[in-house]
């Protein structure tokens, strides 16, 4: 269901953009009747045209979930080899309990089990560094408990076996959902996704949450900042409304009979209310409704269908915006690659072109 894009790392991401800042390369989505600087064409919204036959075939109405060995991957500086056998879990700082856990204290604690979507803070407009899956583990709340937070810590720092560095508000890691995953897929962690242990929490970007964590510490320091925070990346990386089109493809031919348009939008803790296509013909962008299916909580993608019948044979440009619960809706469109998501994410609208006939 991904779509075939190349791997970007973010690494790779950061000398790409230092070079688009110096006007030297530029990395374009897909073709515009815009030239930079100018406003998209004048856009209508309106109901689906009554009567329009539904194209065949459809995709199966079910939340998709990314298979693990297609799920993307970063990482801070290689994946390190860890062992179960000597990995621990420490919980301290600012906690009246210092804990520390072994993999298999962690195995032993209560079950917890979510569908979640991971996003790298980096993915530009229609990138592929976003994924589904089924996450288990155990609730982060629990352990806090045992370990009693202080009243004079502000913040959460992690360490990895990495030795990648980076910190969040308390709040962030006391809020509900926060969840220490053992397993994806109902499979034990692989090492590139974090074995044996990483951590989720809700409405944050994976720059947050690293794998093979081994140390929560509790500071009154409100000031720290982690690795990529101090390269120019945000200090809350909190998730931005985006959508985009997985099918058809870019550059694709669609069949005059017909097509379905698919593709997913992610609000991280905010829900996703609706999804737009548009479909846009000369100098006329046009907006329908589309869709959608909603994941088991907001913290899953949400889905979006649309059924698309080309009322002659030529070039079109299909977009889609994705409005959340907030009533924030997707306005401004992507007009490259890596443009947008420096330094906190992108909810820049994506754009395709295909050819019917």
């Amino acid at each position: 269901m991904r779509k075939s894009l190349p791997p970007l790392s973010r690494r790779d991401f950061l000398k790409a953009a230092g070079a688009t800042a110096g006007g030297s390369i530029l990395l374009l989505v897909g073709c515009r009747t815009t030239r930079p600087g100018e406003s998209p064409p004048p856009s209508t919204a309106v109901p689906a045209p009554a009567g329009t036959p539904t194209p065949l075939p459809t995709r199966p109405r079910q939340v998709e979930i990314t298979p693990t060995e297609s799920f993307y991957v970063q990482k801070y500086q290689g994946v390190p080899t860890v062992d179960a056998a000597t990995w621990q879990l420490t919980i301290d700082g600012l906690v009246e309990k210092p804990l520390t856990l072994s993999y298999a204290d962690a195995l032993a604690r209560p079950r917890a089990e979510m569908m979640r979507t991971l996003e790298c803070i980096g993915n530009p407009v229609g990138g592929n560094q976003i994924g589904n899956a089924t996450w288990a583990g155990f609730w982060l709340a629990d352990l806090l408990a045992e370990a009693q937070v202080k009243p004079e810590a502000v913040r959460a720092r992690f360490a990895a076996a990495d030795d990648y560095d980076t910190s969040v508000a308390l709040s962030y890691l006391t809020r509900p959902g926060v969840l220490l995953a053992y397993e994806m897929n109902g499979e034990p962690l692989t090492p590139a996704h974090g074995f044996p242990l990483r951590i989720f929490m809700p409405g944050l970007y994976g720059q947050k949450m690293p794998k093979w964590i081994t140390r929560i510490s509790f500071i009154d320091d409100d000031s720290h900042r982690g690795y990529w925070e101090k390269q120019g990346w945000s200090e809350t990386a909190e998730v931005k409304t985006n959508s985009q089109i997985m099918a058809p493809q870019h550059i694709g031919k669609v069949p005059p009979a017909g097509v379905e348009v698919f593709g997913v939008a992610y609000a991280g803790s905010r829900r996703v209310t609706s999804v737009e296509v548009g479909v846009e013909a000369g100098r006329t962008l046009t907006w329908y409704p589309a869709q959608i299916l909603s994941g088991p909580s907001p913290e899953a993608w949400t889905q979006f269908y649309f059924a698309w019948t080309p009322p002659e044979s030529t070039s079109y440009t299909l977009y889609v915006r994705a409005t959340d619960e907030t009533g924030f809706v997707q306005t401004e469109p992507g007009r490259g690659i890596l443009e947008g998501a420096f330094p906190d994410g992108t909810d820049r609208i994506h754009n395709i072109v295909v050819k019917v006939g």
